[in-house]
C-alpha cells in the first residue's frame, strides 16, 4: 500500500509540473446500420386476391382459393421486403491531452537543451514546447521539432544585463538611507546633510 501511495504521489507532482491539463473530449459521429422494411399492405392484399383466383381456377375448389390466397399474400409480402441503410449518432468520449504554452523561458531553455541533447522528456511537456515553438503538438520530437526550436531560441529576448560597477549606500547613524552606482548623487546628497547639520557617509557595496 505504502508503494502505491508513493507512486501516485510521484505521478500527481509529475503531471502538476505540466503547463497544460488533461481533459475529457467527446466526439459524434454517423454510423450506418441496415433495416428490413416490410411491404406495402396494398400489394400484399394484391398478392392474396391474385393467388385466391390462381388457386381457384386451378383446383376449381374454394379450398384451393384460400391456400392460393395465403400462398399469395406471402410471396407479396416477401417479395414487398427491402434493406435500407440508416444512420444513427453515436457519442465517443475520451481523455485527452490539451497543450498550453510555458511562460518561464528559463524553463523552456532547459526543456529545449535536454530536447537537443537527446534526453528524456515526457510526451506531455514535449506537447507544451511544441504548442510554445508553433509547430504540431503531437509529443513525437523530429527534425521540423528541431527546426522551430532553433529558430524560437534565436529570437528569444537576452537576459536583462547585470549591473555592472560598484553600488554606493549613503548611512547616518550606522543606517543606510539610500544606494546607488552613481558616487557623483550620492557626494551630493552627503553634502545637502552636511549643511543641514547632519553627518553621513558613503561606503561601498
Amino acid at each position: 500500500m505504502r508503494l502505491f501511495v508513493t507512486a501516485a504521489a510521484v505521478i500527481l507532482s509529475a503531471s502538476q509540473a505540466f503547463a497544460g491539463s488533461y481533459q475529457t473530449k467527446c466526439t459524434t459521429t454517423a454510423v450506418p446500420y441496415q433495416q428490413t422494411e416490410n411491404a406495402n399492405p396494398g400489394r400484399v392484399v394484391g398478392g392474396a386476391v391474385i393467388g385466391g383466383v390462381l388457386g381457384k381456377v386451378v383446383t376449381r375448389q374454394d379450398a384451393g382459393a384460400a391456400v392460393g390466397a395465403v400462398l399469395g399474400g406471402v410471396v407479396a409480402n416477401e417479395s414487398g421486403r427491402r434493406t435500407v441503410t440508416q444512420y444513427r449518432d453515436e457519442q465517443h468520449c475520451g481523455t485527452v491531452y490539451v497543450p498550453s504554452r510555458i511562460t518561464d523561458q528559463q524553463a523552456l531553455r532547459q526543456d529545449l537543451q535536454n530536447l537537443t541533447d537527446g534526453k528524456y522528456v515526457s510526451k506531455e511537456t514535449v506537447m507544451d514546447v511544441q504548442y510554445t515553438i508553433g509547430v504540431s503538438h503531437d509529443g513525437q520530437w523530429g527534425p521540423a521539432s528541431q527546426k522551430a526550436a532553433d529558430k524560437y531560441l534565436a529570437n528569444l529576448q537576452p537576459s536583462a544585463p547585470q549591473p555592472s560597477g560598484p553600488s554606493y549606500s549613503l548611512m547616518v547613524n550606522s543606517v543606510v538611507i539610500t544606494s546607488s552606482g552613481d558616487v557623483n548623487a550620492m557626494d551630493q546628497m552627503k553634502s545637502n546633510l552636511r549643511k543641514a547639520g547632519v553627518d553621513a557617509q558613503i561606503v561601498v557595496n
